[in-house]
């Protein structure tokens, strides 16, 4: 291969690192499971396709098998896009879904040695490809399940042969920059469209100077363009029965639209001081997190804004290059979702423009430097600069990296990585498969305060086993409380059971029908064997660490007077915001400690906190007040974890 296509040995190497290193992490972090709601439509989808349908028939009892950016209206599918979850069902056939992204990671790679190659030159492209296998942002993504890889892949795609047809406007060029711009629209079309509408405008350009020479070119790019178009279109006749629709609005309604005064699926209308706040927010993600470097990700590509002193051979392009860049943060400024999850992800796709930038960058500065300093050696300086980037790499590697994955003092599940990643973990499943339990149902519930916007998402580590057709020997179902009883009418042939606790700890408990009610067999408990597996419990109130008699004591006699299912971080809040107003501190304190013992939304812990705060002063607990004070000098780094974890929290 390296012979055939004159690869560059290094670029061969990077592209190898990415890929097993994005296998890795996919493994050891991501547990090769999807965990954003995202990932999990995604994949719900691409089971589907591979059913030979377009989408399911809702099931019976359907309100009970919702999930978050799944539509369930009759018609059972994820509200994407088809492009991203075709890609997945060739992982499913090959039962490797969680292999697409560090695939087409690993060909990036070689994409952008290409691109900086057509573009500028071998120097350029040799650099690009290692700085993208380099980028701590680049690697963490492209060991997700997320739709942004396939993006960005096909959007290199597009720039090679678009560039490469500027050079030899050849049908198979044209087709290929097609079929890269058709997919990247067909995995998300928005920023696909913002994305390319420089390149295509500067394309223009050279069409109408060169009309004849380019024309075939040109129509075989615009027919595999119309193409992709059509295919959206079609799709979205069937699936939304319109052809103009999406499925974002056909789930979340017109609000989930571009533009200010938008909501999306929030409660908090767009406007231009959020567009800004969010834009700005990006900038800083991506120059924290882009390479990882000290300082700034931003160094490489500093030496391009000494716009005069740079060499004209190559300003153009930049300048080309970097429209595209601005022409998606652009368009993200009016979209109410730009913001901040495995960084500034939304702008994922013009990662190989910043590659390409810095690339162009850091080949400037050898120029620049010995351009002032006249007796400097350009060969010693070269080896200086290839110090100081192996050691701000070290740097992203050893440093930077791991306080990203692993950070100190928050454990609440979207911060982080290595911690049940958005609420998901698969050893519930895990846990309930070596059981081997035959034909069942299980209804989850769980004892955290619900997620604000997402209703569906404690249920991630059940729905994502879910099959389409539901043929799976587990069924994982939401809790409706007394509406359980009709999935016994849906599913005569199955058992139920009822999975009641935490991602790391719950009850398993038989049901059975009674009449028009639900009776509860005994739990069934299971010693914790490794980390693949959570506890069974047989007891609700083992999911509290009695830390002192007095506490034990309330926590039993919460369950001594309701039912064990009735308990969770809702209950507990009210019962402590109810024992408060009565002025009965001690108590109240009691139930806050409770369920700060449980609940890991930082946003929740804080109004738990805040109200134990007050409750501390009143009984006296100066001491312990003071600790809460002191977290709360800067509210925005949400370290509201570990304060006494002699209590439990």
């Amino acid at each position: 291969m390296q012979k055939k296509l004159n690869i560059p040995w290094a670029v061969v190497v990077s592209a190898l690192f990415v890929f097993i290193f994005t296998n890795l992490f996919s493994f050891f972090i991501f547990e090769h499971i999807p965990h954003i709601n995202d990932e999990v439509g995604y994949l719900f989808q691409a089971k589907i396709f591979k059913t030979g349908q377009l989408y399911a028939s809702s099931p019976c009892a359907k309100d009970f098998f919702n999930f978050t950016h799944i539509i369930n209206n009759g018609k059972w599918y994820s509200q994407y896009t088809p492009g991203y979850p075709f890609l997945l069902l060739l992982g499913l056939v090959i039962q490797a879904p969680w292999l697409i992204n560090p695939l087409l990671a690993a060909f990036s790679i070689i994409l952008f040695y290409f691109l900086g190659k057509e573009i500028y030159d071998s120097q350029v492209g040799l650099l690009a490809a290692i700085f993208g296998s380099i980028s701590i942002w680049f690697l963490l993504m492209s060991s997700t399940m997320m739709s942004h890889i396939s993006c960005m892949f096909f959007i290199s795609l597009f720039l090679l042969f678009l560039f490469r047809s500027f050079k030899k406007p050849s049908i198979i060029n044209g087709l290929l920059a097609g079929l890269g711009l058709g997919m990247a629209f067909l995995i998300r079309p928005y920023s696909a469209l913002l994305i390319s509408v420089p390149f295509l405008l500067f394309y223009a350009s050279k069409l109408f100077k060169n009309f004849k020479i380019m024309l075939r070119n040109s129509i075989a790019l615009i027919l595999i363009l119309t193409i992709s178009v059509f295919i959206l279109l079609i799709y979205n006749d069937i699936t939304n029965n319109d052809f103009f629709t999406l499925g974002y609005e056909v789930c979340h309604g017109k609000e989930h639209g571009i533009g200010f005064g938008k909501t999306g699926y929030t409660d908090i209308p767009h406007t231009v001081f959020l567009g800004f706040t969010q834009t700005f927010d990006y900038i800083k993600s991506i120059n924290k997190y882009l390479f990882g470097w000290p300082l700034s990700s931003f160094l490489a590509i500093f030496p391009l804004f000494f716009f005069t002193k740079i060499s004209s051979r190559y300003r153009k392009k930049d300048l080309i290059l970097a429209s595209g860049f601005f022409s998606l943060l652009i368009g993200l400024f009016f979209f109410w979702g730009t913001y901040i999850l495995i960084g500034a992800r939304m702008i994922f796709e013009a990662i190989p423009i910043l590659f390409l930038l810095s690339a162009r960058g850091a080949t400037e500065i050898p120029k620049l430097v010995c351009s002032r300093y006249k007796k400097v050696d350009i060969v010693n300086l070269k080896k200086i600069l290839t110090v100081i980037l192996i050691i701000f790499t070290a740097y992203a590697f050893l440093i930077r990296f791991p306080r990203w994955i692993w950070p100190k003092d928050l454990q609440g599940y979207y911060h982080g990585f290595a911690n049940k990643f958005a609420a998901v973990t698969p050893n519930i499943n895990q846990t309930l498969k070596s059981l081997h339990l035959e034909k069942a149902v299980v209804i989850m519930k769980f004892i955290y305060h619900p997620i604000e916007f997402f209703p569906y998402g404690w249920l991630g580590s059940g729905f994502l086993y879910n099959d389409p057709q539901l043929k799976g020997n587990i069924i994982y179902v939401q809790d409706r409380g007394k509406e359980n009883i009709s999935l016994f009418q849906c599913f005569p042939e199955r058992k139920f059971l009822l999975y009641f606790g935490t991602l790391e700890k719950g009850m398993l408990i038989p049901l059975e029908k009674e009449g028009k009610d639900i009776s509860y067999g005994a739990p069934i408990c299971l010693a914790k064997k490794d980390k693949r597996f959570i506890d069974l419990i047989d007891d609700p109130q083992k999911f509290f660490k009695a830390y002192s008699t007095d506490y034990a004591n309330i926590i039993e006699k919460i369950y001594k007077e309701n039912n064990f299912i009735d308990i969770d971080v809702v209950y507990l809040i009210d019962m402590g915001n109810q024992y408060k107003n009565k002025r009965n501190y001690r108590k109240a304190a009691f139930f806050f400690e409770a369920a700060l013992q449980i609940e890991k939304q930082p946003e929740i812990r804080f109004q738990i906190l805040n109200k134990l705060f007050s409750c501390y002063l009143k009984t006296g607990k100066k001491y312990e007040a003071k600790i809460i004070a002191e977290r709360f000098k800067d509210i925005t780094k949400e370290k509201f974890y570990n304060l006494f974890p002699e209590k439990g929290f």
